[in-house]
């Protein structure tokens, strides 16, 4: 069927089904276009498929491609340059840019790598891509973490993008710290790393140390910092690492990394029973919802739902959501998830916020609905409500929202309440994300309210509004 549909006129050529066989059975590399060309044939949303293709290198500690010149004719090299001015003109204005045109001016970028464009402009771009990637979400998230990473790597613009985010995490008050710090992990630049081990050594606060030490997982698995670095950080992590802290596991694993020469890659362990039989109770559930599935899907799903709940690695539970999100089972296993959650919100945290922090990629409106309950219930472990309070901004989808009274209801508890100022940053970032600034006001009026907490709903209410519209397209 693929191989009857694939041509496009002189846009797109044919491809033999022999090709197609192999590139679904996994025998060779899907190139990009196919992937795009799949994206256009199912009738996909722009970017639901080769943002995950795009994603996963970084994520999964595979090199990205290198910017490479351009070749072609002087007419196509025009056209290019041409494009190329259009999207940047669009980029250092208040228009609107979606996920697609930063993934396409970047793209172009990167076969330009000695594009000679003012400082300012750079600035001007890094800048704007850093905030719209900050407040995105989903494939638009995805586009623009990309598009950041390529031009991290960009020799000539690089440098604007590693300042965007230095600059940005040098503020007490950005409300999306862990991001901005963490994103430098996607450059070698020696001003990347030295930003991040800045950030380690004497970090603006507890967000910035743990985007720092999420990034430099990145760096330290390229092998990149010089002995000097490598003993500031690990003067700050030894003590974090077997603390049971927040950063206890990434301290952890750098610590290994960086006290083992050569470093070497481990094979996961061996999941044990429980694991097992929840990994199989949840691919189960969500198989059993997908009309005529190939037995043979259901290892994979299997170890890549293990990989979403139970991999010590964020990077790696990330590039398993997206995975996910970007299947037919995304709903189904979204379901599953949800019954294993009511199940266990009334007992210890661990469980029930790893199975939140899974639906962030994959939950739906009733996924939504259920994190909106535990915000506003009595009895559910504080931790729990964070990561809900957190998850209310990427649950949901097209057509459903949360509700002004909700909104209003939720922050006068938190408010009358022993004050919880991660569970309010959580709900300003959700409001901040999904753009209620209704709630971001009451927030910022209420004299109950400490000030932290109107500095996060200021910092949210500050962001243009091109920016924000932007972000979500």
């Amino acid at each position: 069927m693929f191989a009857r549909a694939w041509p496009d006129g002189d846009r797109v050529q044919a491809v033999h089904v022999s090709t197609i066989q192999r590139w679904e059975a996994g025998l060779v590399v899907v190139p990009r276009d196919a992937i795009k060309r799949y994206e256009e044939l199912l009738h996909l949303p722009t970017g639901q498929l080769t943002a995950v293709f795009d994603l996963l290198p970084g994520l999964t500690r595979h090199p990205r491609p290198l910017p490479t010149a351009t070749s072609g004719d002087l007419q196509q090299l025009t056209a290019h340059g041409n494009r190329a001015g259009v999207l940047l003109d669009q980029v250092c204005s208040p228009a609107i840019v979606t996920g697609a045109q930063w993934d396409e001016l970047t793209g172009l970028l990167t076969q330009w790598p000695a594009a000679f464009l003012p400082p300012r402009m750079w600035e001007e771009m890094a800048q704007r891509l850093l905030m719209e990637m900050l407040v995105a979400d989903g494939t638009s998230w995805a586009q623009r973490y990309e598009a950041l990473a390529r031009l991290f790597n960009h020799p000539t613009g690089g440098t604007a993008a590693i300042d965007a985010c230095a600059s940005a995490a040098g503020l007490r008050h950005h409300q999306a710290m862990t991001s901005t710090v963490a994103a430098l992990g996607a450059s070698d630049h020696s001003d990347s790393i030295a930003a991040m081990v800045s950030q380690v050594h004497n970090p603006t606060n507890d967000r910035a140390l743990a985007g720092a030490v999420a990034g430099l997982a990145e760096t330290v698995w390229r092998g990149r910092l010089n002995p000097a670095q490598r003993g500031q950080v690990l003067a700050v992590l030894q003590p974090l690492a077997g603390s049971g802290d927040t950063l206890d596991a990434w301290s952890t694993n750098l610590v290994q990394r960086l006290t083992t020469t050569p470093p070497v890659r481990r094979a996961p362990a061996a999941p044990d029973d429980a694991r097992r039989n929840v990994v199989d109770r949840v691919t189960s559930r969500a198989i059993a919802q997908v009309d005529g599935p190939d037995p043979a899907e259901y290892d994979v799903l299997g170890e890549v739902v293990h990989c979403l709940l139970f991999h010590q690695d964020p990077d790696s539970q990330l590039a398993a959501s997206f995975t996910l999100a970007a299947t037919p089972y995304r709903r189904p296993l979204a379901a599953a998830l949800r019954q294993e959650l009511g199940a266990t919100l009334a007992g210890p945290a661990g469980w029930s916020t790893t199975v939140l922090a899974a639906l962030r990629a994959l939950g739906g409106e009733s996924e939504l609905r259920l994190a909106e309950r535990i915000v506003t219930a009595a009895g559910i472990p504080g931790e729990t409500v964070r990561v809900a309070a957190f998850a209310i901004a990427h649950l949901g989808g097209e057509g459903s929202d949360t509700s002004a009274a909700w909104w209003q209801n939720a922050i006068s508890q938190q408010l009358a309440r022993p004050t919880d100022l991660e569970i309010l940053r959580g709900l300003a970032y959700s409001a901040g994300i999904t753009g209620r600034r209704a709630a971001l006001e009451q927030l910022r009026a209420d004299p109950r309210t400490p000030y932290d907490s109107q500095a996060a709903a200021t910092w949210w209410l500050d962001l243009p509004g091109h920016v924000l519209i932007s972000a979500h397209s």
